[in-house]
């Protein structure tokens, strides 16, 4: 039945990832000549990830239920990671400055698109850069511009999370800024972009389907100073909103 629909719908996938590259195309574009004129501002980094991350979701069918973040301004997201579908859903519903890896700098406009949206790349091999990284992502919340970081570091299927790094919650520890937690749960596993799968062969095999179902639930914000405690209470938040996600299916 799955190999079926992804016959008969391989078009319907191949529009939506042909889409994804034209809107990337000319948000990037739009946002430099805003980047050009009148310089780099919050507004500008979250109009640009609110139109890209939501004009994705509505082509590619994606079906959201999610509850109100409870807080604005200055905090480090933390949702758990399972898919490529997360960061359109951080950038559509909680513009934030991403913390990704340095290799990502690489993919087509992303050069130009981490000046308008303020991410942060890292490269975990380098002492100097994730101590660069550390003050950047302070000076980001500072700056009224939030930070998400998966602090899993990789995707995986769940049904609960991996365990996390702790670099971030150090940061957030030492600075007192809020963490708020974030579960993501798809109805489908097969939604999870994990192993050797490749962005383009995973997307064309999902998003065959008309719609894709996905559940957002934000936590109460933490504050601790201990870094320990802070990465302990957020996965178990986290895990016991997945719990609640997972029996509601």
């Amino acid at each position: 039945m799955r190999v079926l629909r992804i016959i008969l719908f391989f078009p319907l996938a191949l529009f939506r990832l042909i889409f994804i590259f034209i809107i990337s195309f000319f948000t990037v574009c739009l946002g430099w000549l805003w980047l050009d004129v009148f310089g780099f501002s919050r507004k500008l980094q979250s109009v640009v990830m609110k139109v890209w991350g939501r004009s994705v979701l509505f082509i590619c069918g994606i079906i959201v239920t999610r509850n109100k973040i409870p807080a604005n301004g200055n905090f480090i997201l933390m949702p758990n990671h399972r898919s490529y579908i997360d960061i359109f859903l951080v950038a559509a519903y909680t513009p934030s400055a991403f913390v990704a890896k340095a290799e990502l700098t690489k993919w087509p406009f992303l050069g130009t698109g981490a000046k308008l949206t303020n991410t942060i790349f890292v490269n975990r091999s380098e002492i100097t850069s994730l101590v660069s990284t550390m003050n950047k992502i302070k000076s980001s919340v500072q700056n009224n511009i939030p930070v998400a970081v998966f602090p899993e570091g990789t995707t995986s299927r769940g049904p609960l999370t991996r365990p996390f790094k702790k670099g971030s919650f150090k940061i957030a520890a030492d600075a007192n800024i809020p963490v708020i937690p974030v579960a993501i749960h798809y109805k489908d596993k097969n939604d999870a972009w994990v192993d050797d799968d490749t962005f383009v062969g995973h997307f064309l095999k999902q998003m065959t389907r008309p719609v894709t179902k996905v559940s957002v639930c934000y936590g109460s914000p933490l504050y601790y100073s201990n870094q320990n405690i802070l990465l302990q209470e957020t996965r178990q938040q986290i895990d016991s909103m997945l719990k609640i996600l997972i029996a509601q299916d």
